[in-house]
C-alpha cells in the first residue's frame, strides 16, 4: 500500500507558520507564489505571529521597546503594530536602494523610510556604551554600504535634501576607505563644502543667519556642508587632536546617547560640560573669496586649492547651566519658526555659562534651546566679552534630543553687518570630569 504524502498544508496552520519563521523573508515570499494556499497562508494569516517572528528574526529592533519609551515620555504612540507592513516596506526600500534603475519617486519613498527608521530607534536603555547594538541602524549601514543611493545625483530637490539629511547623520563615517580615489573625491567635496559655507550670500535675516530656509525648516544641504568642513579640517590636524572628536555615525544620533542625566526640567541635557570646534578663514581670504576674481572667482571652489590658503580650527571648552524661564537671557527672543506642538513637553530652556579658549580667552555664554515645529531642537546663543555681545551662534541638533553627535551650526557676529565673518561650529557634550582640552590650529 503506497504511503500517503504529507504537505505543509496538511499540518496545522500554526505549525506551518512556525516552520516558515525559520526561513528568510525572501524565501517566504517565493513560497507564497507557489499556490493560492501558500499565498493565503503567508499574506492572509489570522494573526500577526508569522510576520512578527520574521521581523524580529531578520533581525530588526523590537518596536515594543520604542513604544515603551514613548509612553513613558508621554509621546504619541500607534495603537497597533502592523508587523507585515513594516517588514515589507523595509525590504522594498532595500531593493529600491540597490537598483540603479529605480525611479526618483521610489528613491524618495525609500530615503524617507530610512530617515524615519533613524528617528524611531529607542534610546540606549542599558548604558551609553551600548549605543551600537541597534539592529535597525546596523541594517541601514549595510544598505548604505552596499548601494549607491546616497552618492547618485537626482533632479528632485526633495530627494537631494533628504540625501543630505542622511549624509549629515552619517557624518563621513562610511568614508573610511581612504584610498587615492576616495581621497580625491573627499578633496573635491571639501572644496565644494567650503565654497558653500563661506559664501556670504547664504546668510541673511530670512534664514536667521543659520542653516535654515526662510520658513524656519532646516536646510540639510547647508548642514551637510558645515559637517564636511569641520570633519575634514580635523583630519589634517596633528596627534593631540586625534582623540578629541564628536561621536559620529548613526548610533550617535540616538536620543539621550550623550553623557549626562535627562530630566523634565532639562530635557535637552543642557547642564554640564561641552566641547566646541569653530573653524574660520582669515578675513582677507574670506573677502577675496567672496568679492575678488582670484581663482576664477568670485566664489569659485578652486580658491581653496591654493597651497597658501589656510583655515583655522579652534577647540573651546563650554560649561552651561539652566536659568529659570523668568530669568531668560537678555539678548534673545524665541526662535523664528513658531511654537512647536511639543512645547508642553519640551518648553524653551534658557541657559548661561562660560566659553574658554586658548590663552585663557574666556567669554560669557547666554542662549536658549527650543523644540521647533519639525521636532528638531534648535540652539541659539551668544558669546559675550566685557558685557558686550560679540558672536552669535545658531545650530541644529543632529539626530534626536540629547544625541551624542550634538549640535552643528553657524557662528557670525551679533551685528550682522554685510560682509561680517562667518564659519561652522560643532558643539557636543562630554563627561563633566573630562580633562580640560583647549587648542588652536592655523
Amino acid at each position: 500500500m503506497p504511503c500517503k504524502s504529507t504537505t505543509i498544508f496538511s499540518i496545522p496552520v500554526e505549525l506551518a507558520q512556525r516552520i516558515l519563521t525559520f526561513c528568510h523573508p525572501w524565501d517566504v515570499a517565493s513560497f507564497s507564489r507557489s499556490s493560492h494556499l501558500a499565498y493565503n497562508l503567508v499574506y492572509h494569516p489570522t494573526d500577526q505571529y508569522l510576520w512578527r517572528q520574521l521581523f524580529l528574526a531578520y533581525p530588526f529592533d523590537n518596536p515594543l521597546k520604542l513604544l515603551e519609551y514613548r509612553r513613558k515620555a508621554n509621546l504619541r504612540c500607534p495603537t497597533v503594530l502592523n508587523w507585515k507592513t513594516n517588514l515589507i516596506s523595509r525590504l522594498r526600500a532595500q531593493l529600491i536602494a540597490s537598483n540603479p534603475s529605480s525611479s526618483e519617486s521610489d528613491i524618495l519613498s525609500a530615503i524617507t523610510l530610512f530617515i524615519s527608521i533613524v528617528h524611531s530607534v529607542a534610546p540606549p536603555f542599558e548604558s551609553k556604551s551600548s549605543v551600537d547594538d541597534s539592529y535597525d541602524l546596523q541594517w541601514l549601514i549595510t544598505v548604505f554600504r552596499t548601494s549607491r543611493i546616497l552618492d547618485h545625483s537626482f533632479s528632485s530637490t526633495e530627494v537631494t535634501r533628504l540625501q543630505s539629511q542622511l549624509r549629515s547623520y552619517l557624518a563621513l563615517s562610511l568614508d573610511d576607505n581612504r584610498d587615492l580615489k576616495t581621497r580625491n573625491r573627499l578633496k573635491e567635496r571639501r572644496n565644494k563644502s567650503r565654497g558653500f559655507v563661506y559664501d556670504l550670500r547664504n546668510y541673511n535675516s530670512e534664514n536667521n543667519w543659520g542653516p535654515y530656509f526662510s520658513d524656519g525648516n532646516i536646510n540639510w544641504v547647508h548642514v551637510e556642508h558645515l559637517i564636511n568642513v569641520v570633519l575634514m579640517n580635523l583630519d589634517e590636524l596633528p596627534g593631540a587632536w586625534t582623540n578629541t572628536r564628536p561621536p559620529l555615525g548613526l548610533s550617535a544620533t540616538r536620543p539621550y546617547s550623550a553623557p549626562g542625566s535627562y530630566q523634565a526640567h532639562d530635557w535637552a541635557g543642557v547642564e554640564g560640560t561641552w566641547r566646541r570646534y569653530v573653524c574660520f578663514m582669515d578675513y582677507r581670504d574670506l573677502f577675496a573669496f567672496n568679492y575678488s576674481d582670484l581663482a576664477d572667482g568670485p566664489r569659485h571652489p578652486r580658491f581653496f586649492e591654493d597651497p597658501r590658503f589656510r583655515e583655522a580650527t579652534r577647540l573651546i571648552e563650554v560649561k552651561l547651566r539652566l536659568l529659570p524661564t523668568a530669568q531668560r537671557t537678555r539678548f534673545y527672543n524665541q526662535i523664528i519658526d513658531g511654537e512647536s506642538p511639543l512645547a508642553e513637553l519640551y518648553p524653551p530652556l534658557y541657559f548661561v555659562g562660560s566659553s574658554k579658549g586658548v590663552n585663557g580667552n574666556e567669554a560669557v555664554v547666554e542662549g536658549f534651546v527650543q523644540m521647533a515645529k519639525d521636532g528638531k531642537p534648535r540652539w541659539q546663543f551668544m558669546s559675550i566679552y566685557d558685557n558686550s555681545p560679540q558672536w552669535s551662534s545658531n545650530g541644529v541638533q543632529i539626530g534626536e534630543v540629547g544625541s551624542g553627535m550634538g549640535v552643528v551650526g553657524v557662528w557670525t557676529t551679533t551685528i550682522h553687518d554685510q560682509g561680517d565673518p562667518v564659519g561652522p561650529f560643532w558643539l557636543w557634550k562630554v563627561e563633566d570630569d573630562s580633562p580640560e582640552h583647549v587648542m588652536e590650529y592655523t
